[in-house]
């Protein structure tokens, strides 16, 4: 539908970077009032508008994960494939809320639900506390066509820094830059278990091949994304070459760099031991049950930080890895925490699961309802309302989010959009 095209080139005009959202959050007020929406917004920054006696509310974030160039999003379109040039294209959840949008145009009844910073740890659902007109939630956050979720991981960011200490360069030693470059990166939790190669650990099996003292460290570029660049600078007695093809190693100039980590071995020795990926499988949902995700590591005025992102289906399992982690950092003399915790949403066959699922058999002959390996925003909103919310998340098709590969299937968002009208319909009185 050309309109939602239009929506969405819109949303991506707009810079919308978690926790640098305001723009975005002026542009949906504004739309919302010009069509007749009464609207609120909480200290979170989450805007809910209502129209009429709505009986569903469509739900989305506006927040996106920027990597590239995303402070001007170029579409590129490739017969159905919607695609970014050098950026991620932000279809998560952006499509989504171009479907809102759309749909927001054509109701009288309908109630719509944009969250903030959902990309940084579901900030914006875990604080909503205005209370829903509607019975039953339809999250457009899933990505894949034809599924529609139950359920999803919880998660948790698990933390490691390491105050550093340095000595004087061995006058013996030459200086080195190892980088780790244009891997493919990915979303850590959808794309997890995709035999998707981290940047990091890259680096990290390189560096243990090596007897070198570490100079600086930095890698990775979101903590919930797979990392696709790391670079190392070492100093090295012998000649440095690298066995990773997908490694590049020059030397530096004397007289760059004045001292070393005195850490370098146990911080090496971290990285490498660090088990990246999926932890467990669930074979009754045939995806991850556990999985953690080494996003980011920083080297900034002394002090040395990991950022990881740790993933379940259940909350035991979720504490069980993050204690796992921590305990992990701890005993090589890192000091460690955890933040941003949200629990899983565990599947539940509700009416309006049944509802949808006759609607997606419509248009997807073999629908099926599935968890996800990664947050979803129903759980959280729905676990602090005053009455009884029912909720599912659909979504067209977005490969490869969180990646400069991100891309969108519009076949899939007009039979998306085609479904929630039709949902909507459903409820109608």
């Amino acid at each position: 539908m050309e309109r939602i095209l239009e929506h969405f080139r819109a949303i991506t005009a707009i810079p919308r970077c978690s926790h640098h959202t305001t723009k975005m959050k002026d542009y949906i007020k504004t739309f919302a009032l010009s069509l007749g929406f009464e609207v609120q917004e909480d200290h979170a920054g989450n805007i809910l508008c209502q129209k009429g006696s709505p009986k569903v509310c469509l739900q989305a974030h506006y927040d996106m994960v920027c990597i590239g160039e995303t402070h001007k999003i170029e579409i590129v379109l490739e017969n159905t494939l919607i695609k970014a040039k050098n950026s991620t294209l932000g279809a998560d959840n952006g499509m989504g809320m171009a479907i809102m949008f759309w749909a927001m145009e054509r109701n009288e009844n309908v109630e719509c639900l944009f969250t903030s910073d959902e990309e940084v740890g579901l900030i914006g659902a875990m604080q909503f506390r205005l209370p829903l007109k509607s019975s039953y939630l339809l999250n457009l956050d899933a990505e894949e066509e034809g599924e529609i979720y139950i359920g999803c991981a919880g998660g948790v960011d698990v933390i490691a820094s390491l105050a550093l200490h340095y000595v004087p360069l061995d006058e013996q030693a030459k200086l080195y830059e190892i980088s780790a470059f244009d891997f493919v990166g990915g979303h850590s939790g959808v794309d997890i278990d995709k035999k998707i190669p981290s940047a990091i650990k890259a680096l990290g099996y390189e560096l243990l091949k090596h007897d070198v003292s570490l100079v600086s460290l930095q890698g990775g570029e979101r903590r919930n994304a797979i990392p696709k660049s790391a670079k190392a600078i070492v100093a090295s007695k012998a000649p440095l070459q690298v066995e990773d093809t997908r490694l590049s190693v020059k030397a530096l100039e004397e007289g760059t760099y004045t001292s070393a980590i005195v850490q370098s071995n146990a911080i090496i020795k971290a990285i490498g031991a660090f088990a990246q990926g999926v932890r467990e499988w669930d074979r009754t949902l045939d995806i991850p049950s556990m999985s953690i995700n080494l996003g980011i590591i920083s080297d900034f005025e002394g002090v040395l930080r990991l950022d990881c992102a740790a993933r379940a289906m259940d909350d035991k399992n979720l504490a069980i890895l993050t204690h796992e982690t921590m305990a992990f950092f701890k005993a090589l003399g890192f000091d460690v925490k955890q933040e941003g915790w949200h629990g899983a949403w565990n599947p539940e066959m509700t009416s309006f699961a049944q509802s949808v699922y006759g609607v997606m058999k419509e248009f997807y002959p073999h629908a099926a309802f599935k968890a996800i390996h990664a947050g979803l925003e129903c759980g959280e909103l729905i676990l602090r309302q005053p009455k009884k919310i029912e909720a599912v998340s659909i979504g067209p098709t977005i490969r490869y989010p969180h990646s400069l590969r991100e891309e969108c299937d519009m076949n899939s968002v007009n039979n998306t959009a085609f479904i929630v009208q039709k949902i909507i319909n459903t409820y109608k009185d």
